[in-house]
């Protein structure tokens, strides 16, 4: 079995838990999601079965979306309601139009220092293995995207004070924290303050209205020999096919003869490419860091249009050749 599968992760779960519920209910030992996402949150995991593996890698630049509310008066040392309360203040006010400026400030590019419980490491160990151990280690700074930071509803409270919650969308690049987003808010405020509540509502091409919950999921039955097939899913077009994931890049149709050039391993002279592809999502991708080997990467077809993984042009649609980077297996048998 392989594809691409959006799921509901609830809170509670970690998002290695989730991946062996599916490990469990699928019978499919290759599986890995593109993102984690925090235990105490909820909302989308991309999670890909067989040998959509392979193509995580390509899919770790796609922009994620969340709904966060922040709580004014505390801040954790978790940074989040689950943390010990480490500062408290009762007596602070601020206005609607500083909180305006507050996010406009964080708008655009801006520099995170990664919370110590995290999956960040250091020196080999994650950063919440350290802090498990009561230990506090210097973190760089690392520059993020933020591509929008809006309120939500009737925001507008005039003056605002100890205990009042603020709900807000944002989107933005991979590696960014909305915990640390939230306690920056308020150090700019000059409030402490935590996040009280997370779900994430988009990764890439996926919003909610896409998610599987894993009811639905585990619907399908105990784990049989026939779990094999997309069809012992409760619905076969939840598993979504594997190149959907990699639609951010521009796609090559190759010829049956190119094709089996490139499944062996082969170069292939970019003038034997027979049609090239638009990108599918162009707008679901944020790096803070431009690759340039990333801007070369294509989706490769063979003449029916069966799916051979990615490939890359250094020199482009101009001339040289295409050459394969990440082929799927059954591509290159």
């Amino acid at each position: 079995m392989d594809g691409i599968l959006v799921l509901l992760k609830p809170p509670g779960m970690t998002s290695h838990d989730v991946v062996n519920v599916v490990r469990r209910q699928l019978g499919e030992r290759r599986v890995g999601h593109t993102g984690t996402l925090d235990p105490g949150a909820a909302g989308i995991l991309v999670v890909c079965v067989g040998n959509a593996t392979r193509l995580i890698p390509y899919m770790e630049d796609h922009i994620k979306a969340y709904r966060a509310e922040l709580w004014f008066g505390k801040s954790t040392d978790t940074q989040d309601a689950g943390g010990k309360v480490v500062k408290e203040d009762w007596e602070f006010s601020f206005t609607d139009e500083q909180l305006l400026k507050a996010l406009n400030a964080f708008r655009g590019e801006i520099e995170q220092i990664p919370p110590m419980v995290s999956a960040v490491k250091h020196q080999g160990q994650r950063l919440y293995q350290l802090a498990r151990q009561g230990k506090t280690v210097e973190r760089k700074a690392r520059r993020v995207k933020i591509l929008r930071l809006d309120p939500v509803g009737q925001w507008r409270r005039g003056e605002w004070g100890y205990g009042d919650t603020f709900l807000f969308d944002v989107t933005c690049s991979k590696g960014t924290y909305i915990r640390t987003l939230c306690q920056d808010l308020g150090e700019y405020l000059q409030v402490p303050s935590h996040m009280s509540f997370l779900i994430r509502t988009g990764v890439g091409p996926w919003s909610l209205q896409d998610a599987l919950t894993l009811e639905e999921l585990m619907e399908s039955g105990p784990k049989t020999k026939a779990k094999t097939e997309a069809s012992t899913l409760p619905n076969p077009s939840a598993l979504i096919p594997m190149d959907r994931g990699v639609g951010h890049l521009p796609g090559a149709v190759l010829s049956g003869k190119a094709a089996r050039r490139l499944r062996h391993g082969g170069f292939v002279p970019v003038k034997e490419v027979k049609k090239w592809l638009e990108p599918v999502n162009v707008e679901v991708t944020a790096s803070v860091e431009e690759d340039p080997m990333a801007t070369s990467l294509l989706r490769v077809y063979d003449g029916q249009g069966r799916f051979l993984g990615v490939g890359r042009t250094p020199r482009g649609k101009a001339g040289g050749v295409l050459q394969p980077v990440r082929l799927l297996p059954s591509a290159s048998e």
